[in-house]
Order: structure tokens, then C-alpha cells, then sequence
């Protein structure tokens, strides 16, 4: 995968930033000094999903400003609300943290999911971006992403304290076939 930057310069940082699957160390990391511990359960979810081969779990890593980066990549068989005949990659928590963005860690990560996908056999990248964040749905449209229904983002989980918590983002649901 390619990595220049803008005007085709190749970004020095961005060189030195390295992608990899999660191991359970990052864990406490991609809380992101606690704005996502809530999530805490849910991200060792991911990590368990991803020991048995249903997840893949990325982290982005500088190495002068540690986990910049996260992504998780799940393969779904088909169902009547994304894709009821193609088998698909899920794409959820995708985060570049806020002073990284804009130097195409989110392209390089996007690429990493549609490689991912390829290799699985999977032709379809689904994701849902909420409503109200125009900088993700004008990126990922960028990225070759269409709207095909809307979600009305509801959903429920046990947060780091072992309560119930129901969250309702609306999002648009998006796909990019590979």
C-alpha cells in the first residue's frame, strides 16, 4: 500500500506508523484515556471474537505517539437487513484520534479493511456512520462508499461498571462493493 501524503510527498510520519492486529495489552489503550471505557466489555468482546477467527481487530501505532488509530473488522454471512445474499465485513469503531487526522491514516487503515475483505472472500464492506458526523460520511464517501438505508442506531451493552446501557446514535448505513 502506498503512503504519500498530499502533492505525492511522502509523509515521514505516517511511514513510521505501524498497523497491527490488537493484542489484549491495547486493550486498556483504545479507551483513549477514558473517553471510550464505557466500552470497555465490549472491546474484550471484540478481543475474544478475534482469538476465534470471526474478528480482526486493528491498531494504528506510532511510535512516538502510541495507539493513534483503531478499526474492527468483522465477517457477517448474509441477512435480510445489510446484504441478504452477500457475505460481508463489518467495519465498526473506526477512530483516528483527533490531532492525526488528515495525514491518510484513515485511507491507509480503509485499505488495510478492503485487503482484509479481499482475502476473506468477502465482496462487500458495510458500515454505519452516525448522522450527525459530516467529516466521516464525506470521508468514506470519498473512499467509494454509498448510503442504502438508514439505522436508527439503537443498541444495548454492559458498560465497565456492569450496567445496562442503551445507546441511540442515528447513523447512515454504507457499503462499498470490492
Amino acid at each position: 500500500i502506498g503512503r504519500s501524503g498530499k502533492g505525492g510527498r511522502v509523509s515521514e510520519w505516517l511511514d513510521r506508523v505501524r498497523i497491527r492486529k490488537m493484542v489484549e495489552e491495547d486493550l486498556p489503550l483504545i479507551e483513549w484515556d477514558g473517553e471510550y471505557a464505557r466500552y470497555r466489555k465490549v472491546y474484550r468482546e471484540v478481543f475474544r471474537n478475534q482469538l476465534i477467527g470471526l474478528t480482526t481487530a486493528l491498531i494504528a501505532e506510532s511510535p512516538d505517539d502510541g495507539i493513534v488509530g483503531q478499526v474492527f473488522l468483522t465477517k457477517k454471512e448474509p441477512n435480510p437487513t445489510f446484504s441478504p445474499e452477500d457475505r460481508y465485513l463489518f467495519i465498526s469503531s473506526f477512530r483516528v484520534k483527533e490531532p492525526f487526522r488528515g495525514r491518510g491514516l484513515g485511507t491507509l487503515m480503509m485499505k488495510m479493511a478492503e485487503l482484509i475483505a479481499q482475502r476473506e472472500g468477502l465482496p462487500l464492506l458495510i458500515l454505519n456512520c452516525a448522522r450527525s458526523n459530516q467529516a466521516a460520511l464525506t470521508f468514506y464517501k470519498d473512499a467509494g462508499f454509498e448510503g442504502f438505508r438508514l439505522d436508527d442506531g439503537y443498541w444495548r451493552y454492559i458498560d465497565h461498571e456492569d450496567r445496562v446501557r442503551v445507546e441511540s446514535e442515528p447513523a447512515f448505513s454504507l457499503r462499498k462493493r470490492i
